[in-house]
């Protein structure tokens, strides 16, 4: 369809006033040698202005035409973060005028990167034909939106124009991130101490078998596994596996901070990132999993888990939008609002990631967290500092320079850690090396403790 507000009118190009000038010259040639206008110079003259009616009235039947063009938009790859992508346009001239000269400009989104082929292609449609063209882009994290085709109507002179933009159905492309992956040498020690990626065995109440033992006096006769006194004649006591699931919420506070610094490593991209990777792995634990982005609208996974879960958090982190925005709720009214959310009270890890700590946050986190705590929760401050990202894009000499003109800010940062110990609230500064490490390390110290 078309969009008004982008429709102009016939344009002429400054071809038309070089065509107009040369008739001019002649003229003024032909009166200055002959004292008038020879039949010669007459027929030129006639021949230039019915040149410019003609592509006038080419252009505008041509810019009629734009309307009937049928035309679509593919994208022919599943969205993922720094996945390429395949953008495909079909255009189908409907009507019966062939178009002499169009330009097709597909305008995709400005943190796109194409990576190859033509988004702009100019081309000669003839009635009922039917062109195609594919160009490939590099996609970056979140929901994004194609701002239409620009088609451009032209005569084969280029003496006018007419511009306006269409809007194909498929406009909002919703990249989803790449789930940060365990480093192998933390997945090596959590799996020799029985804390790995696969469900935790661990003795107790439960349901699930776990294993027989010799009955000794006091047991409780309910155990008992009279298959195997059977067997053996020897009374033995069933074992079940205890369960140690965990309840976690992750908040994300997706501010104008988070995502400042090179594409591809802004503190926003790491949080998603890290969010979509422990997310996997607590769900294949049987962890019950939340997720909450605060923005300029709060998003919501809802509290769950299972694989369908899972894919629902993945949405939720591909839903996150770029830009100078403020969230419309505080951060602690997002924190309170999703713990009294939570479908049953239950003891829950509370993990607000954020990049920006300024006075007024830091006093909205220490309400926040003292309403938790009368709630029995648990909460950790994982606090992303921009500079670490920022660094990791030099080397050298560069990053050493860096590292001392961020050395005061650094120092605040500390400070602030400092505070909410004081609170009692647990905090870990983070950068983009270390992210994975601290807050998975902190989930399975505290699965230790309740096992």
């Amino acid at each position: 369809m078309i969009n008004e507000e982008h429709v102009q009118d016939i344009i002429a190009t400054p071809n038309i006033f070089i065509i107009i000038l040369i008739v001019s010259l002649l003229d003024g040639i032909d009166i200055v040698l002959n004292k008038t206008i020879t039949i010669f110079t007459l027929i030129m003259t006639s021949i230039g202005f019915s040149l410019i009616l003609a592509t006038r009235i080419m252009v505008e039947l041509s810019s009629r035409q734009i309307y009937r063009l049928r035309i679509k938009r593919k994208i022919l790859d599943p969205a993922i973060e720094n996945n390429p992508i395949r953008v495909k346009i079909i255009v189908e001239n409907k009507s019966i005028i062939p178009l002499p000269k169009i330009t097709l400009n597909d305008i995709y989104p400005g943190l796109f990167r194409k990576i190859h082929g033509y988004n702009r292609i100019t081309t000669f449609i003839l009635p009922g034909e039917k062109i195609e063209f594919t160009y490939v882009i590099s996609p970056v994290l979140g929901t994004h939106e194609f701002k239409g085709i620009e088609i451009i109507v032209s005569d084969p002179l280029n003496l006018f124009n007419y511009k306006t933009i269409v809007n194909p159905e498929q406009k909002i492309v919703m990249v989803k991130p790449r789930p940060m992956t365990m480093p192998k040498k933390l997945s090596l020690i959590y799996t020799q101490r029985g804390l790995g990626v696969g469900k935790a065995r661990m003795k107790g109440i439960g349901q699930e078998f776990y294993d027989l033992r010799e009955y000794v006096p006091g047991d409780d006769y309910r155990f008992i596994d009279w298959k195997s006194y059977a067997r053996l004649r020897k009374l033995y006591i069933k074992e079940f596996e205890r369960e140690a699931n965990l309840s976690i919420i992750f908040i994300i506070n997706a501010t104008t901070e988070s995502m400042r610094g090179l594409l591809g490593e802004t503190p926003l991209e790491y949080m998603t990132r890290l969010v979509a990777g422990l997310s996997n792995i607590l769900i294949k634990r049987g962890d019950w999993v939340g997720v909450v982005i605060r923005s300029d609208k709060t998003l919501r996974s809802g509290y769950g888990r299972g694989i369908r879960h899972y894919y629902r958090i993945i949405n939720t982190l591909s839903m996150i939008k770029w830009g100078k925005h403020k969230p419309i709720q505080t951060l602690e009214d997002t924190i309170l609002r999703e713990a009294i959310l939570l479908p049953r009270r239950t003891k829950t890890l509370f993990f607000v990631l954020t990049s920006s700590l300024n006075p007024s946050e830091v006093d909205e986190i220490v309400r926040a967290y003292h309403k938790l705590l009368s709630y029995n929760h648990i909460m950790y401050i994982v606090y992303l500092v921009p500079e670490l990202f920022e660094k990791k894009a030099l080397k050298g000499i560069d990053a050493g320079i860096y590292s001392a003109f961020i050395y005061e800010k650094l120092t605040s940062t500390i400070d602030i850690s400092r505070l909410f110990l004081k609170k009692g609230i647990r905090t870990v500064s983070v950068g983009p090396d270390d992210i994975y490490i601290s807050v998975y390390g902190l989930i399975e110290k505290y699965r230790a403790v309740i096992t």
